[in-house]
This record gives structure tokens, C-alpha cells and sequence, in this order.
């Protein structure tokens, strides 16, 4: 299982809602994302990633690492229930 870690990126950040995750997204990037595309992301409730989407995200955050907002869960892991 491939789990988002987004929110945890942006607390490292010092982005403590997903309001300011969205407007720093616009302000770095020009790109406006709706904000139920940040929810589902920020809250892992994305079954498919927008690569656009994540790619904005992954820019506003200035993050080139995938690692910083991906982990992966092998499978029966506790976490990946």
C-alpha cells in the first residue's frame, strides 16, 4: 500500500491547515487546486493520485523527494489495514 504523508510534510513546514497548504500552492505555483483535491490528499482518502495535483503540492512544499510525501506499507502491516 502507497500512503500520502502530505499532512505530516506540511507540518514540517510550519502548515498547520489545509487552507494554508492551498494558498501556498497558488502563490508558489499559479495553480489553483480545489480544496476537496487538497482534503483528499492531505487525509490519504485518495485511492488515485493526480500526478498534476501532487506535483503542485510537492512544489508549493518545495519538496523534490518523493519520499517526504510517500511511504509505502508493505502489505499486512498494522498501518496498511
Amino acid at each position: 500500500m502507497i500512503r500520502l504523508t502530505i499532512e505530516q510534510a506540511a507540518l514540517k513546514r510550519n502548515i498547520k491547515t489545509q487552507t494554508e497548504l492551498k494558498n501556498r500552492v497558488l502563490k508558489k505555483t499559479g495553480i489553483e487546486l480545489r480544496a476537496a483535491s487538497i482534503s483528499d490528499m492531505y487525509r490519504n482518502n485518495k485511492m488515485q493520485i493526480n500526478r498534476d495535483h501532487l506535483d503542485a503540492i510537492m512544489q508549493g512544499l518545495d519538496i523534490t523527494d518523493f519520499n517526504e510525501v510517500l511511504t509505502i506499507i508493505p502489505d499486512g502491516s498494522k498501518d496498511s489495514k
